[in-house]
């Protein structure tokens, strides 16, 4: 009886082992691919399937949510600096009901740069919570923040 009980509990650890080790892997799969995907900004924009994207031009891409303290920040500031951003492309786009979005955005007068995208697609294509800030010149990924960032910060890389 010990014996069955020890070849069954044995067999439900490297069970359990496997599956943690096939979920790990398939999620650094996830993460290289995503990655991979925002080093440009047209794969991006495909992956997301956002049009009318001017890929030649230095481009502010900030994923958001209007429950984010930080996120809430960061808009008052880029409300605040929003003639500094006159040259650049702003996109900003969430991954909750495009209706608590533009009412966010309206709150900030930011609703002219939102995007939508299917929220699947945000999430599955940028990994990790919200901010986060890509910027790109000439179609490339010139910076990508994690969290808030000063405004000073993302127009020195622009510079």
């Amino acid at each position: 009886m010990k014996k069955k009980l020890l070849i069954v509990f044995g067999v439900l650890i490297i069970g359990l082992l496997s599956w943690m080790g096939y979920s790990s892997i398939k999620k650094l799969d996830q993460k290289a691919e995503s990655e991979k995907i925002v080093q440009r900004l047209s794969s991006f924009a495909t992956k997301l399937k956002l049009e009318n994207i001017n890929t030649g031009q230095s481009t502010i891409f900030i994923y958001f949510n209007s429950d984010c303290h930080f996120c809430q920040w960061e808009m008052k500031e880029i409300q605040k600096n929003i003639e500094k951003f006159e040259d650049y492309q702003l996109m900003l786009a969430s991954f909750e009901p495009k209706s608590e979005a533009i009412r966010f955005l309206n709150e900030h007068n930011l609703s002219a740069y939102y995007v939508e995208a299917h929220p699947d697609l945000l999430t599955s294509t940028i990994m990790g919570g919200v901010p986060q800030t890509f910027i790109y010149k000439n179609g490339e990924l010139e910076k990508h923040f994690k969290g808030e960032v000063k405004i000073e910060a993302i127009l020195q890389v622009l510079r």
